[in-house]
């Protein structure tokens, strides 16, 4: 579904009450989730859009208007308790506004007990409430999930059209963390986040201890903590240039993501590469 049809309906009160953003990348997706909660509630809504001048405008850009809520992972995932929660807000009376709208950021990181309780609440949404999920990859999703849906699919902006969207920001950090996620914007963004040259240093430091099987030299990558190692290792999974690197890396990725120890997936994953014939990501 194109954006501009999105908005049409969104003017028009016609949206669908579960829709599912993939694609492109998170800053993308919730400036777009924003708009249509303006637009679903805006006092003076225009042909051009919302009117972003009423209190109610104002209140969504800030943050505190009650009838738009968001859902974030807690770390590495969604889990049930945080659904449980959420979904009691959902299902209170409106209290301001013409419509609910709750966003579910990252929804490709929801457990599968969350996943299935989110289901519950699609199956029978509270009235005049739009869900809103936000996720990478749509195929990450429940399956049961995504067939209820209105799947609005972003593509990938280009790195000029995603410094834009930035605001403020140190244009040339910003533009190595997009070249170091592989033009993947949410990966570029958390990059940017977390600090463009410590995670250069870090993936540094990994791709020379291996390169040189050097086991004493990861002693210097700890101590670390789970998501640090997410993200550095996604980073170096886009960098790699060799299938059973990819590989490799792609298996430790997903034993961090079931609460594995960070420390210990790093050793093991550094021992198979050394066994493979060092790293080849440079």
């Amino acid at each position: 579904m194109r954006l501009a049809l999105l908005e049409k309906a969104a003017r028009e009160s016609r949206l669908a009450h579960l829709l599912l953003f993939h694609g492109g990348s998170a800053l993308h997706q919730r400036e777009v989730a924003l708009r249509l909660a303006q637009f679903l509630n805006c006092s003076y809504t225009t042909a051009e859009g919302p009117c972003q001048e009423c209190a109610v405008c104002r209140k969504i850009l800030s943050g505190n208007h009650p009838e738009v809520s968001w859902l974030k992972p807690l770390k590495t995932s969604i889990g049930i308790e945080q659904v449980l929660a959420w979904q009691e807000k959902l299902y209170l009376k409106h209290y301001e506004g013409n419509y609910k709208v709750s966003v579910v950021e990252q929804a490709d990181l929801l457990t599968l007990p969350a996943a299935n309780s989110l289901l519950k609440v699609i199956e029978e949404p509270p009235d005049r409430t739009i869900i809103i999920l936000c996720a990478e990859n749509a195929e990450a999703i429940l399956p049961t999930i995504q067939s209820r849906a209105q799947l609005v699919y972003f593509p990938d902006l280009t790195e000029e059209t995603w410094l834009r969207g930035l605001g403020e920001v140190n244009d040339q950090e910003a533009s190595l963390a997009f070249r170091l996620s592989g033009k993947n914007q949410k990966l570029a963004e958390d990059i940017l986040k977390h600090g463009v040259l410590l995670v250069q240093e870090w993936v540094g430091t990994i791709r020379t201890a291996i390169a040189e099987r050097d086991f004493l030299k990861l002693f210097a990558l700890f101590p670390i903590e789970k998501n640090q190692a997410l993200l550095y290792l996604q980073v170096m999974a886009v960098q790699a240039s060799y299938p059973f690197e990819f590989l490799a890396i792609g298996k430790a990725i997903d034993e961090l993501r079931q609460q594995a120890n960070p420390r210990l997936v790093i050793e093991v994953l550094a021992l198979e590469l050394f066994q493979r014939g060092g790293s080849r990501c440079d």
